[in-house]
């Protein structure tokens, strides 16, 4: 009996102890979008997965980018919802908004988006539409995690000479220019990187050369305007580099990132038109003609050139190999599968973009010429190869006899015949 008397009283001492604390305040309503639209200060972009929960690839706590994001968002007209047959993305967006000097998030919100049309935003109140200028530089950002509005007004300035906005900083670089615009036999062409864009910057008057060898300072910017139409179709991918000695701007151009950034010149102007000359006369320049592996090389009849390439990568010889292509398609390198927060790739091997790299054994087996309907290009010939090819790990082949169509080009007059491409079909 007394021990049941000691029970009862120490639950009712319980209950007054919990009678005395304070209870913790109920959760607030959750905001509406128009309670809070005026005080938004983030966003947040969520992608749906086939399985689990979405993944966030934006989190932008950028106020002034935010801000200039949500005037492309517009006023978000009232619309139907998105029809039951919607082939486009279904994603979500989130806002981050300031309440009594607290930065809150809002509720994620269905955000169903396409390549080529306006989108849909279901808020509070029913479906709005989106415009595609939204969902295109939305879907841009997410490539660039540390863009920022902290840009330096002076290249805002500049740029805007030639009618180009900064919509953001994507990134600045502090690194050395190569001693020299000379591109010697196999080497990785980032010299030609720089003097392809010297041509660019001397149409607005600048010149890298004097500050060869310095180290400099590079930012690269996300433009709002597209580039000119003969960019199609990578008109969208509108990026500028200005290259810094100090407070002096002393190179400039426009490109269009990863795969193949070569684009123009701040006045719209390709190479090409710059300087009067095709690709092959251009780059006859820079090329060091005493290099006797260049010479060499030179000489070499296709067929050779072909046997060549596989006999240096058998022999774990990269330079050679690269030695035997055209240097059109060494700069392809450069852009191939990049990392569009760079400017270019670091080294032939970077994302996988060099095949040879994968490459353990090599060994030729049959070279044999073809041809394709049409007039005949004096500088250009054709070839099918049979060759065995041990490789290191599985990419897009295994191990075994391999079928490649080779077309070997003449770039210039003196450099003979080199690899222009390497296909797997004809």
């Amino acid at each position: 009996m007394l021990r049941r008397l000691i029970v009862l009283l120490l639950f009712l001492l319980s209950l007054s102890l919990a009678g005395c604390r304070s209870q913790p305040p109920p959760a607030p309503a959750t905001a509406s979008f128009q309670e809070y639209k005026s005080d938004i200060v983030g966003l947040e972009f969520y992608v749906n997965q086939s399985s689990g929960e979405p993944k966030q690839i934006i989190n932008l706590n950028d106020k002034q980018l935010t801000r200039r994001l949500l005037d492309f968002l517009g006023q978000l007209p009232g619309t139907n919802p998105p029809p039951s047959s919607w082939g486009g993305a279904r994603d979500y967006l989130a806002f981050k908004f300031t309440r009594n000097g607290e930065t809150l998030a809002s509720k994620q919100y269905p955000y169903y988006h396409q390549d080529n049309g306006p989108g849909y935003l279901e808020l509070e109140d029913g479906w709005h539409q989106v415009p595609l200028k939204f969902s295109t530089n939305l879907a841009t950002l997410a490539q660039y995690p540390e863009a920022t509005s902290d840009v330096d007004p002076a290249d805002v300035a500049f740029l805007k000479q030639y009618g180009w906005t900064v919509f953001y900083k994507i990134k600045s670089y502090t690194g050395g220019l190569p001693d020299t615009f000379q591109h010697e036999s196999g080497e990785y062409p980032v010299s030609l990187y720089y003097a392809y864009n010297n041509e660019l910057s001397k149409d607005v008057g600048l010149d890298l050369t004097p500050y060869l060898g310095k180290n400099v300072q590079i930012n690269l910017y996300k433009l709002e305007e597209p580039l000119p139409a003969f960019m199609k179709p990578r008109q969208d991918a509108s990026r500028a580099v200005i290259v810094r000695d100090g407070d002096k701007i002393v190179g400039a151009w426009l490109d269009a990132g990863r795969h193949d950034a070569f684009a123009c010149s701040l006045k719209g102007r390709r190479m090409e038109e710059i300087t009067g000359k095709t690709w092959g006369q251009w780059v006859d320049q820079f090329i060091d003609h005493h290099n006797e592996q260049e010479k060499l090389i030179s000489q070499m009849t296709p067929e050779k050139v072909i046997e060549t390439y596989y006999e240096a990568i058998d022999h774990k010889d990269p330079r050679t190999a690269h030695a035997c292509e055209t240097r059109r398609r060494l700069v392809t390198y450069l852009f191939k599968n990049m990392d569009n927060n760079r400017l270019y790739n670091y080294s032939y091997a970077t994302n996988d973009a060099d095949e040879i790299s994968n490459i353990t054994r090599a060994r030729v087996i049959r070279i044999q010429p073809y041809q394709v309907p049409g007039p005949e290009d004096p500088n250009i010939k054709r070839y099918v190869v049979e060759v065995e090819l041990n490789v290191r790990r599985v990419i897009t082949y295994d191990s075994g006899r391999q079928i490649r169509f080779f077309t070997l080009r003449r770039e210039t007059p003196t450099t003979g015949w080199r690899i222009d491409d390497i296909g797997t079909g004809p």
